[in-house]
């Protein structure tokens, strides 16, 4: 009697062992490529600044389309104050234009975090050099990252599934991001200026308050 009852105990927690193996795997966080919304696709922010940020609340509506820059195409983010173009195959920011299409600032390499595929537990270092057009002067700085959580997150926009990044350079910001991968969007963004920055201390707070995918 007591070699079956222990082998129904064994049975029983080889089963649990199964059980909590299979449900950790469900949880873990999945490994995902670079997506970039549809062209045409529309996304909405409210931003909340402080400080050298400037002040108040606003809100922004964003459209992806794609613009040319040095002999290049690239996908932009483009609002009435200008736009956002980056790599249209691994992302990172490129260049700014203002709201005449003229270069307002540049990075090289494009500015950005993580390999591919995205992953928890990802760390990074860069050095960017960047071009302000207006001075027609570079400069540089080093930056680190770590995506440290696949994790629900809750916006204006809705309960989406994102990679938290954590982001911190050597000209005095630290941020930290909501990369939303499904649509290839942000579902929010904490930017903080420390004294150390050359514009002083500031925030800004960017949620997603409503988008369109173009089909």
């Amino acid at each position: 009697m007591k070699s079956i009852i222990d082998m129904k105990m064994l049975f029983a927690a080889a089963g649990l062992a199964v059980a909590l193996a299979w449900g950790g795997l469900a949880r873990a966080a999945p490994q995902i490529n670079y997506v970039t919304a549809p062209l045409g696709s529309t996304f909405t922010y409210v931003v909340h600044a402080t400080g050298s940020y400037g002040s108040g609340t606003t809100q922004v509506t964003l459209k992806i389309e794609e613009r040319e820059w040095q002999g290049k195409t690239f996908r932009a983010s483009v609002s009435p104050q200008g736009a956002t173009l980056s790599d249209p195959s691994k992302g990172g920011w490129v260049v700014s234009l203002g709201p005449d299409g003229k270069a307002v600032i540049s990075f090289d390499p494009p500015m950005n975090w993580g390999h591919r595929p995205y992953e928890v537990g990802q760390t990074g270092a860069t050095t960017y050099h960047v071009t302000a057009y207006a001075t027609n002067k570079t400069s540089s700085f080093d930056a680190t990252w770590k995506i440290e959580a696949y994790e629900d997150v809750t916006v204006p926009a809705g309960t989406f599934k994102v990679f938290r990044v954590s982001w911190s350079d050597t000209s005095g910001n630290e941020n930290m991001e909501y990369y939303i991968p499904e649509i290839g969007a942000y579902a929010k963004r904490s930017w903080r200026r420390t004294d150390k920055a050359r514009a002083g201390a500031g925030t800004r707070d960017i949620e997603l308050v409503s988008y369109t995918l173009a089909k």
